[in-house]
């Protein structure tokens, strides 16, 4: 059976952490770490990296011999979590397709009853994962590609083509994601419902402390990029009016105006297989495509308390007694 992190689970993850599968790229270039830095973490607020770890242990008499373990990551102000990493892989262990489909069917029981509806995995595309997934309930509702640049472009220099983001920003991002995004897609996220609809709007625009910057164009927004610094590298995410394809260039040129100061790492971009107008200037500026991966989600069903009517046992009444008739009257 599967169980929460216990402190004899440590050694075992030691163990496995070397064999697992990493699902969560974004962190694991901005903030290097290990599974086992991830399961310590989950107890510190705030934390970039920290994790809650689901071991999979042994049935009895090895009961306390752990099999396997997954992390999840919760997202902030949202009622949804990641799947983050899974061990054993795929190729490390005979039995890991079994491992596999206990641990994300705990996971999900578990991740539901703490009152999370979503369950989301970022899967590399067509090496047999995502059918694993999919026969876990888990369904792919887009694919997106990932870029690095490794060698920043000569020259660059502070300019101001882009600026902050600010609250009164809001609804037309908002408008901006509905126009771009396709209704299945809002779906999966959550932003057609209750609490999509009525969540912040970095709740859609992404789930880490990045930035936002807008670009503006004759008054209006024509599109709009989200930068996070890591210890590592850093990953920039765009949005590109649709009918604003010609500022793609633009809004490159201004997101590396933000860091012609910083230290030269890694810079990563994800652009989804539904957003155009990217890729043509991620090649020009010397981005190269790394790899594709599948978006999947699995909707939890959340435990609901509601009141229970309890019977309560009533006394039978007795008949009342007929009213007495005098005797004489009865006569007449």
């Amino acid at each position: 059976m599967a169980r929460w992190l216990k402190w004899q689970d440590y050694r075992a993850i030691l163990r496995d952490q070397s064999r697992g599968m990493q699902l969560d790229l974004e962190r694991a270039v901005l903030w290097p770490h290990s599974p086992l830095r991830a399961a310590i973490a989950a107890a510190v607020p705030w934390s970039e990296i920290g994790a809650q770890t689901f071991v999979l242990s042994a049935a009895a008499p090895a009961r306390n011999r752990a099999l396997g373990f997954a992390q999840a990551r919760l997202r902030r102000g949202r009622p949804e979590a990641d799947i983050t990493f899974i061990a054993p892989a795929l190729a490390a262990d005979p039995d890991a397709v079994s491992i596999w489909y206990r641990l994300l069917a705990e996971c999900a029981q578990a991740l539901g009853e703490q009152g999370n509806l979503r369950l989301f995995a970022q899967l590399p595309s067509g090496d047999g994962v995502e059918q694993i997934f999919a026969t876990c309930g888990f369904n792919t509702y887009t694919h997106e590609d990932i870029y690095r640049l490794n060698f920043w472009p000569v020259g660059l220099r502070k300019q101001n083509i882009l600026r902050h983001q600010r609250l009164r920003d809001g609804w037309n991002l908002l408008r901006l994601y509905a126009q771009l995004t396709p209704r299945a897609v809002q779906l999966a996220e959550g932003m057609l419902s209750a609490e999509g609809q009525g969540g912040k709007i970095g709740d859609w625009w992404d789930q880490s402390r990045g930035v936002g910057y807008i670009l503006e164009a004759e008054g209006e927004l024509a599109g709009a990029v989200r930068v996070q610094r890591g210890a590592a590298a850093y990953w920039l995410r765009f949005w590109l009016h649709p009918q604003a394809q010609a500022y793609s260039e633009t809004l490159l040129q201004g997101a590396f105006a933000l860091l012609w100061a910083a230290p030269h790492k890694p810079i990563y971009c994800s652009v989804r297989d539904y957003e155009s107008g990217l890729p043509a200037s991620l090649a020009a500026y010397g981005f190269q495509h790394l790899h594709t991966r599948a978006l999947l989600v699995k909707h939890l069903s959340a435990r609901v308390k509601a009141p229970v009517f309890k019977l309560m046992p009533a006394l039978e009444k007795r008949p009342e007694p007929a009213a007495s008739v005098p005797h004489h009257a009865a006569q007449k």
